[in-house]
């Protein structure tokens, strides 16, 4: 059935319907009982057998079942089943119909601040509750956040999701986890990835949705590592003009190369960006650019200058205004 086996068509109490999606880990399908509609995730069979992903799916099973958050997508159990002498691993997850940041940005090309804004508020305030519940999820991109019909922002698939306090270790020595065009600069170092970790990658999103580029999106891999390390990408103000000053430096800010320049954290940033322009975040980033505004030096000029070679230009203009 559409890449599971064959013979399969129930998933412990859940009959199998169809599949909406699948990746490089697995797929996932529509799974009903009587009314109620799950998500099924079905991890491939040949990774399954792997002691090593067996353990990544259990984790992400826990992670999963750890966040109880409206603006996260809920795992609410998982399973193991057997087809064919072929194992079967499964985690049930609320079924959320939506479309991902992916899609939005490819129908807008651009997302109006005032979507963005919200877009902003929702993701963080669940991201904030994955962070509190001892969770860094290390993979946050516009394929991973859901908008629903009804307007509610979803974070999903915590399948490279790291647990503080987890005993065993599931990446290795030098093995990277995450997506490249939205991994942190510690990502590519010797640092564990942390709660700044996904503000990083939570920054890079906002400013793809914000101005339609991602500038961390480049053709070798040695130049997206030297991007993240090295490069800051032009104020999001400046790509796009429509933007506020205050989005603007919020983006700024999350796109900082030490994680300890970034947001303290989630919930801080969601406070910010609930408060807006009045919040003391920005009363004091806005007066310390006014400050250093003031202290730039003045350039003195010998004469006074005056426009030359303007005036037919000029004069349409006159005869336009009369």
């Amino acid at each position: 059935m559409n890449g599971l086996t064959a013979n399969i068509d129930r998933l412990g109490r859940y009959e199998v319907v169809r599949e909406v999606g699948s990746g490089a880990m697995g797929a996932v399908y529509l799974g009903q009982d009587g009314p109620e509609r799950v998500a099924l995730k079905v991890i491939h069979a040949h990774l399954a057998r792997e002691p090593r992903f067996f353990k990544r799916f259990e984790r992400e099973a826990e992670a999963g079942s750890r966040v109880r958050h409206p603006n996260v997508v809920r795992t609410l159990l998982h399973g193991t089943s057997a087809a064919e002498g072929q194992p079967i691993c499964y985690l049930v997850m609320e079924f959320v119909e939506g479309r991902t940041l992916r899609s939005l940005l490819s129908e807008l090309g651009t997302v109006p601040e005032a979507l963005l804004r919200e877009i902003a508020l929702q993701t963080t305030a669940g991201l904030a509750a994955i962070h509190e519940a001892g969770i860094v999820h290390r993979d946050l991109k516009p394929e991973n956040i859901l908008i629903t019909h009804d307007d509610r922002i979803r974070i999903m698939d915590l399948g490279v999701a790291r647990i503080e306090g987890a005993t065993s270790v599931l990446t290795r020595d030098g093995e990277f986890s995450g997506s490249l065009p939205y991994a942190a600069p510690e990502q590519f170092q010797d640092v564990r990835a942390g709660p700044a970790t996904d503000l990083y990658a939570l920054g890079v999103v906002l400013y793809e949705l914000a101005t339609g580029h991602n500038p961390f999106r480049l053709d070798a891999l040695p130049a997206v590592i030297h991007a993240h390390l090295e490069s800051t990408p032009p104020r999001a103000a400046d790509r796009n003009s429509e933007l506020s000053p205050f989005l603007s430096e919020v983006l700024a800010c999350l796109l900082a190369k030490q994680p300890g320049e970034r947001f303290a954290s989630a919930r801080l940033l969601h406070e910010v960006l609930e408060a807006g322009e009045s919040a003391p975040w920005w009363v004091s980033r806005s007066r310390e650019g006014r400050e250093e505004e003031r202290d730039r030096p003045v350039v003195p000029v010998r004469r006074e200058t005056r426009l030359h070679g303007r005036g037919t230009e000029l004069a349409a203009l006159d005869r336009c205004w009369q």
